[in-house]
């Protein structure tokens, strides 16, 4: 991916995340030629699923939306923007929506980009290094039309997601 932004490398990857690999002497090609580029992961052909949540947002939903759903203490990174990757192992079969309320996306069929990718000048970083959790099952058939609570979210901080939200 291009250093600093979010577009594939021109023509080194002209399919963008379709054109991902696990070549050790592909990607060894593709770092001598931009050593500064993003790392880029194909979430579906790895057997991943993200959850995209864009805290950073004054009308992000996720505080509201998750309350009465159990969410598995998984993989975590802090986007460049601020927000937070929930990355998941997908299930088998599984389909995934691409919105699960205001400023949640859920990433399957496309990429993510990994620390220590950078946007805009700022950093991806992980926030811990646990293997991937198995996706919540309500994950699959959740919906942009899901109900949401009438509190006022507010923002969340991965902090708050590790004391609030998961189990310990």
């Amino acid at each position: 991916v291009t250093p600093n932004q979010k577009t594939p490398a021109g023509s080194l990857v002209p399919n963008g995340y379709k054109d991902a690999t696990r070549s050790f002497d592909q990607i060894k090609s593709w770092w001598s030629q931009f050593p500064n580029a993003n790392i880029g992961l194909n979430l579906e052909r790895s057997g991943l699923v993200c959850i995209d949540i864009d805290s950073y947002k004054p009308e992000c939903e996720f505080n509201a939306f998750i309350q009465d759903r159990d969410l598995p203490r998984t993989l975590m990174q802090k986007s460049a923007s601020g927000g937070t990757h929930l990355i998941y192992k997908a299930n088998e079969g599984e389909d995934y929506p691409g919105t699960l309320c205001k400023g949640v996306d859920v990433k399957y069929r496309g990429y993510i980009l990994l620390s220590p990718s950078t946007f805009d000048d700022s950093p991806y970083q992980w926030v811990n290094s646990i293997e991937p959790a198995k996706a919540p099952e309500w994950l699959s058939k959740a919906s942009l039309q899901a109900t949401i609570s009438s509190r006022v979210p507010k923002k969340l901080q991965p902090s708050e997601l590790t004391a609030r939200q998961w189990p310990h």
